[in-house]
């Protein structure tokens, strides 16, 4: 496990390592595994995510009730409404907060809101045990996150590789360029670049773009946090980052159909 987290992301892994060991203590391993074959038809999470600028933008729109640095968004929101509004505004997946304690998430959320659409989805969480990205797959989810700054090299490179062979894609997300080298060497082909620096919460929708410049051609970034709307999307997209993962602006919004419709359409270079 990193050292370098910061006390509310050590909060979050230590509540979670306690989450982990009920669930275990309910649902086995060996049962999971016994249960892989009653799983949902996967879906190709990273068919839509692009770096084409003549494409309408890619968007993974997310549902998410609370978050640790603005409290409550939306916490009685119902995600089947939620991702069949995504679906018609134009969405390439879904992301769902599962984590219980400081997003208000579960894995409830995330099924009622694959029931409701034909999208992938992405499970986002945060994911430091085997148990966990078998429990995904089981579940229904067709991605998952994985967290550089919670994972050690080693570990990161065995929970990729455990995805890979239950057939789920992997949404690997960083902050800083030191996380670069450890991410491509999980085999990463879409990397989730985080304007929000989870040290501070402060965010720069700037970073993204400089961050996707020193990533290898074929490796997809996808810019996470902070994206508010059309006009940010298209800033964005004039840098060279085409794929989005927004939330926030969507939970909270009283016609995220609508506002997402505009992201997608928004920033095209002719």
């Amino acid at each position: 496990m990193a050292d370098t987290m910061t006390s509310i992301l050590k909060k979050i892994v230590e509540k979670r390592k306690l989450r982990i060991e009920d669930a275990q203590k309910k649902r086995s391993e060996a049962l999971l595994f016994g249960m892989l074959s009653q799983r949902p038809l996967l879906r190709n999470f990273g068919a839509g995510l692009h770096q084409n600028a003549q494409k309408p933008a890619a968007l993974i729109a997310e549902i998410k009730r609370r978050s640790p640095s603005k409290g409550d968004l939306n916490p009685d929101l119902d995600p089947a409404s939620f991702a069949k509004a995504y679906e018609k505004g134009g969405a390439s997946a879904l992301s769902v907060l599962t984590e219980p304690d400081f997003f208000g998430g579960s894995l409830e959320d995330m099924e009622a809101a694959r029931a409701a659409t034909l999208l992938p989805v992405l499970r986002k969480d945060f994911i430091f045990h085997p148990y966990q990205v078998l429990e995904s797959a089981v579940m229904g989810a067709d991605a998952i996150l994985l967290i550089a700054r919670i994972l050690d090299r080693q570990l990161h490179k065995e929970l990729a590789a455990l995805a890979s062979d239950l057939s789920l894609q992997v949404l690997h997300e960083i902050h800083g360029e030191e996380e670069i080298s450890q991410t491509l060497d999980a085999g990463a082909r879409f990397v989730g670049i985080n304007n929000r620096d989870l040290a501070t919460f402060e965010t720069d929708i700037r970073l993204a773009p400089r961050m996707a410049s020193l990533l290898p051609q074929g490796v997809i970034p996808v810019a996470l946090s902070g994206i508010r709307g059309p006009e940010d999307i298209a800033a964005s997209r004039h840098l060279g980052v085409h794929s989005f993962l927004v939330g926030e602006s969507l939970v909270c919004s009283p016609d995220p159909e609508k506002d997402l419709k505009a992201m997608v359409e928004s920033g095209g270079l002719p």
